[in-house]
């Protein structure tokens, strides 16, 4: 077993030397584990989707008031300000993410990359908020504001409707004074070091 392969400050990282997964050899596995390892440590749990969130701080708003990035940071600010758990900070913070590279159902994606750390209520939660959003369509040409009246009499449409109507639908405003993403990663962390829901 190789031992420690951190490359000395002036060394590129050891990279396996495979062009095909079939011609990887154990030497080449060793590598790729060791690097994997090393970076999990380093970065720890939640931090990738915080890095993505990141790179989208000065993205287009698309017409929009703000673009994704503040309306993410926005919506998880007046969560965590309302005294909500971390579980819903989370989902709040990269509720839209999947907006800015998935042209398929963002919430579906958004409970996806956030699985299976989240609680049946709040993997709904994420799924349907886009239906829900819509009752908040006000003047919107296309758009049914009564989307979600298919899921009425369901156990989590109030917390749905809650959540759309106290923290996201009002996320647009770039004179709020939103959070700026370091003060999630505590919360990020703690949420991603936890056990997988049930």
């Amino acid at each position: 077993m190789p031992s420690d392969r951190s490359p000395p400050a002036d060394r590129a990282p050891e990279r396996a030397s495979f062009r095909a997964l079939a011609d990887a050899t154990l030497e080449d596995w060793a590598i790729i584990e060791a690097a994997e390892r090393e970076h999990r440590r380093k970065s720890g749990p939640g931090v990738g989707l915080l890095n993505m969130l990141a790179s989208l701080e000065h993205c287009d708003c698309l017409g929009a008031p703000i673009n994704v990035y503040q309306h993410c940071l926005q919506t998880a600010t007046r969560v965590l300000e309302a005294g909500e758990d971390d579980e819903l900070v989370v989902v709040a913070l990269f509720h839209d993410l999947p907006e800015a590279f998935s042209d398929n159902h963002h919430g579906l994606v958004a409970a996806t990359l956030l699985a299976p750390r989240l609680s049946p209520r709040r993997e709904w939660l994420l799924i349907h908020h886009v239906e829900f959003q819509a009752l908040h369509f006000a003047n919107h040409p296309t758009r049914d504001r009564n989307e979600r009246e298919a899921y009425r009499g369901h156990p989590y449409f109030a917390e749905t409707a809650d959540f759309c109507a106290r923290y996201d639908q009002n996320s647009f405003d770039p004179h709020y004074p939103t959070s700026g993403i370091e003060r999630f990663e505590p919360i990020v962390r703690r949420f991603f070091a936890g056990s997988a829901a049930t």
